[in-house]
């Protein structure tokens, strides 16, 4: 069947599974928005990409669309066909588009002032808030910023759906049942069952490498017990997949005693009055960084010499760079 190649504007774009199904489903949200009676099941296929070509597949494909935006908060309503003895589709603007709010001055002004206190990539929140009556007031100081990644929006997809992907990072494929898509320390991470590796594992969204290989739905299930929020206190220098190294760094001053209690009584190795010599293991070296220069002069690397220079270089660099 020929389709009408079916494109408004705005819809997501890319290549993948992922990317074509987003796409599909932006494509058909838009199709039974703008219609003004219902549409049969054939004349949706014949008007949105995306659909195999036999009966029996594309029905299979409608129904789990269907689901999926009803899932969404997408109202798509059953209704009979005007001119087929079968039933119709299509999405009522009054159900879809959002009401009027009716929002006082003072409340516009206290959701300006939330949105501009946090800084989105991309810009949605102000978008958000024209929607919503327009800005109002002054701007509020900016309290935090929250990046986004290309990757993101499938990982959250892949999450939901409970659907393995696989991806390139640092060079090397992993596959990776994703249990949780969690933003830390200034950075968006997925967890979830390393199947190479045999264990549970964190990867940095935004250093994944190209686009994702997403599989079947429901093909795996969270283990009992999971807590995203136990994992939460993981520290960010184990948040990664470099190869583990055992770094040695000495403490001291009033930093000396935050580090124990941070890092447990298990990783001190030496201690001298306010000086102590901690243990701990790395994964991902950027964070590890950032752990020791917030430690200002009160902390040195001592081991492995690799990892030391590494620290001092890009100290360096830093200094350099700031004169």
């Amino acid at each position: 069947m020929r389709r009408s190649g079916w494109a408004p504007g705005g819809v997501l774009g890319g290549g993948g599974l992922m990317a074509d199904r987003f796409e599909r489903l932006a494509n058909l949200v838009a199709c039974l928005l703008d219609t003004p009676r219902p549409l049969s099941l054939e004349e949706i296929v014949d008007r949105v990409p995306g659909y195999p070509p036999d009966k029996a597949s594309y029905r299979r494909q409608f129904e789990r669309d269907k689901d999926a935006l009803r899932g969404l908060g997408i109202p798509v309503t059953v209704e009979q066909h005007q001119f087929a003895d079968e039933e119709g589709y299509r999405v009522h603007r009054s159900d879809y588009e959002l009401p009027e709010l009716d929002l006082t001055a003072e409340e516009r002004a206290a959701l300006h002032t939330a949105v501009t206190a946090v800084q989105l990539e991309g810009g949605e929140g102000r978008e958000a808030l024209w929607k919503l009556g327009g800005l109002g007031g002054e701007e509020a100081p900016t309290l935090g910023a929250i990046p986004s990644a290309p990757q993101l929006p499938a990982l959250v997809e892949a999450s939901r759906r409970r659907a393995p992907v696989g991806f390139t990072y640092r060079g090397k494929r992993r596959t990776v049942d994703p249990y949780v898509v969690l933003f830390r320390d200034g950075n968006w991470y997925v967890l979830g069952h390393d199947h190479d590796a045999g264990e549970v594992r964190a990867y940095r969204a935004d250093r994944i490498e190209g686009g994702l290989d997403v599989g079947a739905d429901d093909a795996f299930t969270r283990p009992d017990g999971f807590d995203p929020a136990a994992m939460l206190h993981d520290e960010p220098w184990r948040y990664g997949a470099e190869p583990p190294v055992e770094a040695l760094v000495q403490v001291d001053g009033p930093a000396a005693g935050w580090v124990v209690q941070r890092l447990g009584h298990d990783a001190v190795v030496e201690s001298d009055g306010d000086r102590v010599v901690v243990r701990f293991t790395v994964t991902n070296r950027e964070a590890f960084r950032s752990f020791v220069v917030g430690l200002l002069d009160h902390a040195v690397v001592l081991e492995p010499a690799d990892l030391r220079a590494e620290v001092v270089e890009w100290l360096t660099a830093v200094a350099g760079g700031a004169r």
